[in-house]
């Protein structure tokens, strides 16, 4: 059966048209199509482009409108490129369009200017998008192309200009979406200067059309003015419209933890660590969170897989970031400690039955455990067991008479400081020591304690105080307070020697009399870090100490004073 007439033709414009479609690479800059090869191009071009084949159908259909010079090719390549989610394409292609919008009627016209608005703000265009927005609400006079000029003009970070439009608008001529926008535009033109307004006015947008990105945004304005709840509401309402948006997850994290919810905000960091596995300071976040949440082994975790997944940054704070971590890891694993001392002094002090190597000639020891299930409880709470003897005066010579033994609880109320309340049974193991109950009350704080190690040389200051006191008879009293300056100097790995000056201020009552001393001078000590491993700091460490102490004021004598102090 030969072939109709229709079907001939059809086969012509097929070939013809590939012949253009192959042609068109090697088509000369500028140079025009003729009548019928830009037919054919248009109408392949429409074929593809109605088969949802923009992608191959938008060089072609460009092609037909820079040869054509006709908005209406232009207007079909920018409706092409908007579906095949090129913007900048797009805004181009409408751009051309505009330029020839004379050719177009004015509803035409009008939807060439809105679609370059639209376009030109999706490829970061603002400046083309103001131009197109304005040309639109001359063209218009409707308030909602006026209302999108004045967006265009903020964007393009005109903001007199944008706020000068905005006041021109009457909301009353504004509805559903576009009266959300204004109010939106309303907030955005006054967040900087005008918080608690541009609350107001995100609060009226969110009435007439919520949408989760307007919630996270009143949610980062109440934040800002202090307004913790209604933040948190903000953001699990934008969190429950856009559950997979891992910038409101974390910001939900946040004010979650500012709130004290922190198993919320610890239950929000390992969602944002599912949807993006990369943010590798959520994973400290989250440590920090089930820290406060009482689930240490759970924070040690997320510490150490924070450092699997390497901590951002180079060079040494990167470095002593990464030590700070190990240090973290190392409290939260541990849940006893020890310390054992040897102590020298050349002159008698103050004799003091509570102050357990702090100036005396003495040997001694403590150990304590922190239950797990009394952690949470304030800071926590310590039991503790603790045993020193002195040695006969001029000698090494343990005095077997001084022995002293002691059992006790010790709870700290405030976590974030070193404060502590103790009651503890003091056992008599010699002669000279005591059976009696004793309270005590204690403060202390220090800065450069630890092993720094990325510094040659660091800041080192501790301060230690405590009150003291045996209601059994006879009653004893005393305070005691004391206070180092210095500076480490790093002489090795791990070690380090630290010049400082030391005071120390002491009175007792021990109901037959009362005593006092002061007393200052200069001291010298040698410490060494040591048993660390990948995710741990160094878990133990010696100091030896040498001081030289004036007595300033007082009962006290001038003293040489030498002591060895392990902690473990």
């Amino acid at each position: 059966m030969s072939k109709t007439p229709k079907t001939r033709r059809h086969r012509r414009l097929l070939l013809a048209t590939s012949a253009l479609i192959f042609g068109l690479a090697a088509w000369p800059a500028g140079a025009e199509l003729d009548p019928a090869e830009l037919e054919a191009l248009r109408i392949r071009a429409v074929e593809l482009a109605n088969s949802n084949q923009c992608a191959e159908a938008l060089p072609l259909i460009e092609a037909v409108a820079a040869s054509s010079h006709q908005a209406i090719d232009w207007m079909v390549a920018a409706e092409c490129a908007v579906r095949d989610g090129q913007p900048e394409r797009a805004a181009d292609a409408y751009w051309q369009a505009v330029t020839y919008r004379d050719q177009l009627p004015e509803a035409q016209a009008l939807n060439a200017l809105r679609g370059l608005g639209y376009q030109a703000e999706a490829a970061g265009q603002a400046t083309r998008s103001l131009i197109g927005w304005e040309a639109a609400s001359r063209l218009s006079s409707l308030a909602s192309d006026r209302l999108m000029a004045a967006r265009a003009a903020r964007m393009d970070n005109r903001p007199g200009q944008a706020m000068a439009r905005l006041n021109a608008i009457d909301p009353g001529e504004l509805h559903g979406p576009s009266l959300a926008l204004f109010y939106e535009e309303k907030a955005r033109s006054m967040a900087d200067a005008q918080p608690d307004a541009a609350a107001a006015y995100y609060e009226r947008a969110v009435a007439v059309e919520d949408a989760p990105y307007r919630q996270y945004e009143l949610g980062l304005l109440y934040d800002r003015l202090d307004r913790p709840v209604e933040a948190r509401r903000a953001f699990d309402a934008a969190l429950a419209g856009d559950p997979d948006n891992v910038t409101i997850v974390l910001s939900a994290a946040y004010a979650a933890r500012r709130g004290g919810q922190d198993a919320r905000a610890a239950e929000l960091f390992r969602r944002a660590l599912r949807l993006d596995p990369s943010r590798n300071e959520v994973r400290e976040d989250l440590g920090y969170a089930l820290i406060a949440a009482g689930d240490r082994q759970g924070a040690a975790g997320a510490f150490r897989a924070a450092l699997d997944n390497g901590v951002a940054g180079e060079g040494e704070e990167a470095e002593l970031h990464r030590y700070r971590l190990r240090r973290e890891i190392e409290q939260l694993e541990r849940s006893t400690y020890g310390y054992a001392f040897a102590g020298y002094r050349s002159e008698a002090a103050i004799p003091n039955p509570l102050q357990q190597g702090a100036s005396e000639t003495q040997v001694g020891a403590e150990a304590g455990w922190r239950p797990d299930a009394l952690r949470d409880v304030g800071g926590g709470v310590t039991i503790y067991g603790r045993g020193y003897v002195s040695t006969q005066p001029g000698d090494f010579d343990l005095n077997e008479d001084t022995l002293q033994f002691g059992a006790g609880a010790r709870w700290r109320p405030f976590r974030d400081h070193d404060f502590n309340l103790s009651a503890e049974r003091l056992i008599a193991g010699g002669d000279l020591a005591r059976d009696a109950w004793l309270l005590r009350a204690s403060y202390g704080w220090t800065d450069g304690y630890d092993w720094n190690p990325v510094r040659d040389n660091w800041n080192y200051t501790a301060l230690y105080a405590d009150v003291s006191y045996i209601p059994d008879d006879p009653q004893f009293l005393s305070a005691y307070a004391s206070v180092r300056q210095g500076r480490r100097f790093r002489v090795a790995d791990r070690w380090a020697v630290t010049p400082y000056v030391v005071a120390v201020a002491q009175t007792t009552d021990d109901s037959f009399t009362t005593r006092e001393r002061f007393e200052a001078g200069p001291g010298v000590s040698l410490s060494y870090w040591f048993d660390e491993d990948r995710y741990t700091a160094p878990r133990q460490r010696v100091d030896f100490e040498l001081e030289y102490r004036e007595s300033l004021a007082g009962d006290g004598d001038d003293a040489v004073i030498g002591r060895v102090v392990w902690s473990f």
